[in-house]
């Protein structure tokens, strides 16, 4: 294999490149990326469209700007929510905006509390958020960096991010040990991550998944099946997925199953969640069939339903927001922190109810909870209790 050059390489490659199982590719071949090291990546993210370069080709070394990384997740993920324009330097008709004001309204990009910095050179720093945010990869809550020779220069507000993205693998700094996270990151790495990241891209209808997926699952199609499966990454819906049908029978999933699309419909039976079923986008129906067990559930999408089969269960279902659940299986502990939640079926083994927030019903609206109980600290902070530092560095730099 050819060595990568520590120059060019940004965020290095830590497992093999394999062409996906899934999704249809194209078969441009590339040619100014002949003999490059980053010419695999470039050649499966081209054919899904997502990395179109301009007249100039690719441009594989050249670093890649804010706007140019906006585009590239935007694509990949398929976010059609734009939030309002909050940026002093985003006019709004630039051909970035959408993907901007996408990033914005998804909670992926924040800027630096006035300018979204579209045109300034991306850094490895914010990449790798940017990159963790996208892709549902929780900060560790106690980020180890020593193992870099310069580990102690991530900020406050990236630590977490760079130590779970260098424990999954995807990052793995430069040849010497050292995350150069102040530097520009290039276009040919930047693809190299996110082809690293992302095990497999299902972009067909009717894909069916089977065997180890050694990575993050990111569908982005509709009736999809993962059967007889075992995912060591996230099984992440896109948005980019839309009202989509889910099915997953007799598999593992180690990590999350994360549902930021809306109007979905995901059935899950014989199956294990070991990390979080999250609902994050509107409208979706999670089913839990028989055999099913989920070490947790968070609801923080609107107008989401739960139900858990005679057989099914849930180890701990977080409420964020207004929820129907229908148990005829067992849910160990209900943490209600949002109003408008109904309860019906079998009751939990542990409600507790947020501080100033109604107690859930039944269906029939019948209190299934005192108004007196209280949730235990689950470790997560509080929805609306940002930390100032956890967006930008201390001196006011832009973070992401």
């Amino acid at each position: 294999m050819r060595k990568i050059p520590a120059a060019l390489l940004a965020l290095t490659l830590t497992a093999s490149l394999t062409a996906p199982t899934a999704g249809a590719l194209k078969t441009d071949s590339l040619p100014e990326l002949d003999g490059h090291w980053s010419q695999a990546a470039f050649r499966r993210w081209h054919g899904y469209g997502i990395v179109e370069g301009d007249d100039r080709g690719m441009r594989p070394d050249d670093a890649m700007m804010v706007s140019e990384f906006a585009a590239l997740l935007s694509r990949t993920m398929g976010y059609t929510k734009q939030a309002e324009n909050r940026y002093a330097d985003l006019k709004g008709d630039e051909w970035y905006a959408p993907y901007i004001l996408r990033l914005t309204a998804a909670g992926i990009l924040e800027g630096d509390g006035v300018n979204c910095n579209a045109d300034e050179l991306m850094t490895r720093e914010r990449a790798t958020v940017l990159f963790a945010r996208a892709l549902g990869i929780r900060p560790s809550e106690a980020p180890n960096l020593s193992s870099f020779v310069d580990g102690d220069s991530a900020a406050e507000w990236s630590a977490g991010y760079i130590d779970a993205m260098a424990k999954a693998g995807i990052i793995q700094g430069v040849g010497d040990h050292t995350l150069a996270l102040g530097a520009d990151i290039t276009r040919a790495s930047v693809v190299t991550v996110l082809d690293n990241a992302v095990a497999e891209y299902v972009t067909e209808e009717g894909t069916e998944i089977t065997g180890d997926v050694d990575g993050i699952l990111l569908v982005a199609a509709d009736g999809v099946t993962v059967k007889d499966a075992s995912l060591s990454g996230s099984l992440l819906l896109a948005p980019k997925a839309g009202e989509a049908v889910l099915t997953v029978e007799n598999s593992t999933l180690k990590e999350d199953l994360l549902v930021e699309t809306s109007g979905a419909q995901v059935s899950l039976t014989g199956t294990q969640v070991q990390g979080e079923a999250a609902l994050t986008g509107d409208g979706n129906a999670l089913t839990l069939g028989e055999g099913t067990k989920a070490a947790a559930v968070s609801v923080d999408g609107d107008k989401n339903t739960i139900a858990v089969a005679e057989g099914a269960s849930i180890g701990t279902l977080t409420a964020r927001a207004a929820v129907e659940v229908d148990n005829q299986g067992t849910i160990d502990k209900a943490l209600i922190r949002a109003g408008g939640v109904v309860l019906d079926g079998n009751k939990p083994g542990d409600i507790q109810v947020a501080e100033d927030v109604d107690a859930p019903t039944d269906g029939a609206g019948n209190p299934v909870a005192g108004d007196d109980q209280q949730p235990e600290d689950d470790g997560q902070q509080p929805e609306g209790d940002d930390d100032a530092d956890q967006d930008g560095s201390e001196d006011g730099q832009d973070a992401v």
